[in-house]
C-alpha cells in the first residue's frame, strides 16, 4: 500500500473512531453520512429503500425516523477487523 493511501486509511479510521467516542450506541445519520462522504439525504434514501445494511427507518404518520447502531456501522465499516488505527 502507498504511503498517500495508508494515510488516507488511517485518517478515514481515526475519523470512525472519534465518532464511535463521541455516539457510542447510535450514530446520527448526518455523522455517518461525513464518515462515507455522502450527503445525509443520500444516506437516508439508501435506509428508506432498505439497501443501507447497518441503518433502519420507521414511520409514524408523515413522519420517518431513522437509527444507525453504531456497533453495526462500525462492523460494516471495518468488516468485522480492529478499530484502532
Amino acid at each position: 500500500m502507498s504511503e498517500a493511501a495508508s494515510v488516507a486509511l488511517n485518517r478515514c479510521m481515526s475519523a470512525l473512531s472519534q465518532a464511535v467516542e463521541e455516539y457510542p450506541l447510535y450514530m446520527p445519520v448526518i455523522v455517518a453520512a461525513q464518515l462515507l462522504h455522502l450527503k445525509p439525504e443520500a444516506l437516508r434514501a439508501s435506509i428508506e429503500q432498505g439497501r443501507c445494511p447497518f441503518g433502519f427507518c420507521w414511520q409514524l404518520g408523515d413522519r420517518t425516523s431513522y437509527k444507525i447502531p453504531t456497533i453495526t456501522l462500525v462492523q460494516w465499516f471495518t468488516n468485522g477487523h480492529s478499530l484502532s488505527p
